[in-house]
């Protein structure tokens, strides 16, 4: 992954305030390794990307990578597999990221070559004459170090433990992992120019990998241009959150149209939500102008309220996948931009309060990036390949409050996290256009096209619609590419 100079310069010219230990590697088993550092007060995060036998360009993710969150017992920052199997000579290769004090440090270029002592290898069995009595031998369970981790209801697990995983092998099915949405977006989110439907044609599997793919409804044979302006749409197995029917049917009239988009929309919440914990989506973002991915965590009961984001939002990861979008400013917001966050309201600047970004020199439509949140009681952290961008340790009900927000006083007074203290689900989409991410007077292309739609117009759809000739030229590569979904315990 190439670097932004503006964030080379921030960490080549920070004033430096720790100095990262040599690593120290183990082989406690016939197979794999550790790799560790000490702790030290104010360390907050150690990030260890590892391959064997082939160096890295550059900050690559790793065949065997962590972000450690916490120390050991015995006071180490540990990474622990024991996958590969690793013959004397065998070179590790690897890089190491640490944050300290809110601050991030780098370890680059570094290798590590494998030479196990006698000491460090089980010894092999030999053959003797003499007669010795056989102890009986305690099967000892494997230790389970506690976690505030829970899942399903409540139920607890393991500290570090895959609680939820999805490869999307060839050949399975989205059942019973995951459900599509169905239904038509309003105004309490962005109001996307689309409807969520499970067509094959807008969600597979193929090549082991999910694939979520925006159509323009007028590719359906059944669907004419006069019938977007004037006819009806009703969708039969409708998932409207809060059983509301313009969710799930509309009536083209005047100045509203039917969605000219068709999408997919999936989520685990029928089959695995959790409360903290580590998500990390492997995943090539979609290109194209006025789409934008979804790869969010959504809240399993709306026990704030579902209006105006009252149970909050978590953004993994979200690009507006234009090849080159500027705002009004002359700010850079195309896909070159990645956001992750959280949102607490849908209303005005305060919606964008807790979205954290990180610029890249090439678009993350180009190859896939793993995005990963890391999401504890005191804090919600964002990162990409293994690279920290964003902290959020802020009193989400004290902010609300500060812009009265009505939703504050539903939130806990106890959890400076709140709406973020219940469980959440895991939702994969693909959205087009609507009237809050694309911000008015952008501009769009080497021609810098003004955006087509206003945002507090009636006919912003209408408008979107008519220039379709346009936008679709650049949906050349419109699709989200899921590689794997990994849920941990903390």
């Amino acid at each position: 992954m190439r670097w932004s100079w503006g964030l080379l310069l921030l960490v080549v010219g920070q004033t430096v305030a720790y100095t990262i230990p040599a690593v120290r590697f183990e082989y406690p088993t016939m197979r794999g390794f550790r790799a560790s550092i000490p702790d030290t007060p104010g360390l907050q995060m150690f990030a260890f990307h590892a391959r064997l036998n082939k160096p890295f360009d550059q900050f690559e993710e790793g065949d065997y990578t962590e972000d450690v969150t916490a120390p050991d017992g015995d006071g180490r920052w540990m990474f622990d597999t024991n996958k590969p199997a690793l013959p004397n000579g065998t070179i590790i290769y690897y890089w190491v990221y640490v944050q300290f004090a809110n601050e991030g440090y780098w370890l680059t270029d570094k290798k590590h070559t494998v030479i196990r002592t006698k000491a460090t290898v089980a010894p092999k069995s030999t053959t003797s004459t003499t007669t010795t009595t056989v102890k009986p031998t305690t099967t000892t369970p494997a230790p389970c170090p506690p976690t505030l981790t829970t899942f399903n209801g409540g139920q607890p697990t393991c500290a570090g433990k895959l609680l939820f995983e999805d490869t999307f092998e060839q050949g399975s099915s989205f059942a019973p992992k995951w459900q599509h949405e169905v239904r038509i977006p309003l105004d309490t989110e962005s109001a996307e120019f689309v409807s969520y439907q499970s067509s094959p044609e807008n969600s597979y599997i193929a090549a082991g990998r999910l694939v979520i793919v925006p159509t323009l409804v007028t590719q359906t044979a059944d669907y004419t241009d006069e019938r977007i302006r004037t006819g009806e749409l009703t969708l039969a197995g409708c998932t409207s959150p809060t059983n509301n029917p313009y969710e799930c049917q509309r009536k083209a009239a005047r100045s509203t149209i039917l969605p000219p988009v068709v999408s997919a929309k999936l989520n685990t919440k029928h089959f695995f939500r959790f409360r903290y914990g580590r998500v990390e989506i492997r995943a090539k973002l979609p290109k194209g102008d006025w789409i934008f991915p979804q790869l969010y965590l959504q809240p399993y009961e709306n026990y704030y309220g579902y209006a105006d984001y009252a149970s909050g939002q978590m953004w993994i990861a979200h690009i507006l996948a234009n090849r080159m979008l500027a705002a009004a400013d002359g700010r850079q917001i195309d896909g070159h931009r990645l956001r992750g966050g959280v949102l607490i309201t849908n209303t005005g600047p305060v919606r964008s309060d807790f979205l954290r970004s990180n610029l890249n020199e090439e678009h993350f439509g180009d190859q896939f990036h793993v995005y990963g949140l890391v999401w504890t009681p005191e804090q919600i952290l964002l990162t990409v390949d293994g690279f920290q961008y964003g902290a959020l340790r802020t009193n989400f009900r004290q902010h609300a409050q500060q812009h009265n927000l009505t939703q504050a006083n539903l939130w806990s007074a106890d959890a400076p996290l709140a709406p973020f203290d219940r469980e959440f689900y895991v939702s994969l989409g693909v959205g087009v256009g609507g009237v809050k991410d694309f911000p008015d007077h952008s501009l769009t292309g080497p021609s810098r096209t003004a955006k087509p739609w206003n945002n507090t117009s009636p006919k912003a759809e209408y408008f979107f619609y008519q220039n379709r000739n346009t936008w679709y030229r650049t949906w050349t590569e419109p699709e989200l590419t899921v590689d794997y979904v990994r849920v941990y315990a903390l």
